[in-house]
């Protein structure tokens, strides 16, 4: 698994645990920002299995 895409799905699993947990972190809607970390970490994963780049 590529290093980023652990660090970012271990990001995600922390905002999830945030969320599970009824602590709310202030300004901070601790669902959006696990999806938006475990979304990054799926793109990371498939471009590193794939070898594509995004853009260029």
């Amino acid at each position: 698994m590529d290093v980023l895409a652990l660090i970012l799905a271990a990001g995600a699993l922390v905002m999830f645990a945030f969320a599970a947990s009824g602590r709310e972190l202030r300004r901070l809607n601790e669902i959006a920002v696990g999806l938006v970390l475990l979304t990054a970490a799926l793109i990371c994963q498939f471009t590193s299995i794939t070898g594509t780049r995004i853009g260029r």
